[in-house]
Formats: C-alpha cells, structure tokens, sequence
C-alpha cells in the first residue's frame, strides 16, 4: 500500500474522478443546447414552409389580353337586396377620371367553401346559396364623374353562363371566376381583402 500526501490524494481524485465526471456533464450539457437549438431551427423552418406568403392581387383575361386589377370591394344594399364583387385597377372614388379596367359580379350570398353558378334571379329555379345573376367586364373604358362611357373601350355584358368559386380565410378571400359572354370569354382571379362599401 502506498501512501501519499493529502495534495497527492485531492490531484488524483480531481484528475481521475471529478474532471471526468465534469467533463462528460459539460459535453452533454452543450449537446442538449445544441440539439435544443436545432430541434426550434427545425421547427420554424417547417413553420415557414407551411405559411408561405400570400399573395394579394388579381388580373382578368379574355382572348390574349390580361388586365391587373388589385383593388377588391364587396357592395352592399341592404337586407335582402343582394350583393356585389367589384375588382379594378384603380381605386374607386368619387372623382376617378380615366379609363378603367373592371369586373362586377352581382350575386346575394358570398360562402366560403362554395361555387356559384350563373342562372337568372327571374328563373324558379335560382338559389341565392347556389347562383350568381349577373356580371359585367369593362377593359379600358373611360370613367368620369362615377359614370362609363360605353364607347371608349371593350365591355362584357348579357351573361349567358359561368362560375364563381370563393374560400375564406380570416379577412383574405381567394375568388376564382369564368364569364361567358356573347362576345367572348372572361377568366379572372382575386386573392386578398374586400373593401366593404355599404350602399344603402
């Protein structure tokens, strides 16, 4: 048996017991950290991947033309009066002047989740969960004092069928439609907020 001093004994016992023991608590305190890093990087790489960003806008088109028209509204006129969708290029005021790219839908109900077809409101077979009765398309028509001049540009009118497609998702609508027309063929999409313009 060999006997040493009392620092011989503190030196061996930190050199072969505590330091190892310390070193090994270290090493897998800082994998911890690490893993818990990596573990929240992950995470909020896969958040990132499952809300991309949404875009806000919408355009029509007919033959080989293509109008933007990011500016939605959502007119109202009253109880049991009906509703309408307008989507432009330019903001609608009072004294708008200019030529003007515009949809208008005219329906009574706007339910997420649901595809709209066209049909008469005068037919007995009209739903107001089911149809839309009405849509109209100006491509660069000159607006003055809120009114159009139907001789300055392209216009749509005297649906014959079509379809409207609305989702919902808090204050963001995803509106999808196609327009037919004696004249031609109109598809357009929306994504984004409403402006609620109440007509009453």
């Amino acid at each position: 048996m060999v006997c040493g001093s009392p620092e011989l004994s503190h030196h061996i016992t930190y050199d072969l017991i505590i330091q190892p023991i310390t070193y090994n608590f270290m090493k897998k305190l800082t994998f911890a950290v690490l893993a818990t890093v990596l573990f929240f990087a992950a995470c909020k790489k896969d958040d990132d991947k499952s809300t991309p960003a949404v875009t806000t806008g919408g355009s029509f088109s007919f033959n080989d033309t293509t109008a933007v028209v990011n500016n939605g509204y959502l007119y109202t006129y009253g109880v049991n009066e009906g509703i309408s969708l307008a989507f432009t290029d330019s903001v609608l005021t009072d004294t708008l002047k200019g030529k003007v790219c515009a949809v208008n839908i005219d329906l009574d109900t706007l339910i997420s989740g649901k595809t709209y077809t066209y049909l008469s409101d005068d037919s007995l077979a009209y739903d107001k969960t089911k149809n839309f009765d009405d849509a109209t398309v100006f491509y660069k028509y000159q607006w003055e004092d809120t009114d159009l001049d139907e001789a300055s540009g392209r216009f749509f009118d005297g649906i014959t069928s079509g379809t409207l497609t609305c989702t919902k998702n808090g204050d963001n609508y995803s509106i999808t439609y196609t327009l037919i027309f004696p004249t031609g063929k109109v598809t357009g999409t929306y994504n984004g907020k409403l402006e609620l313009r109440n007509q009453q």
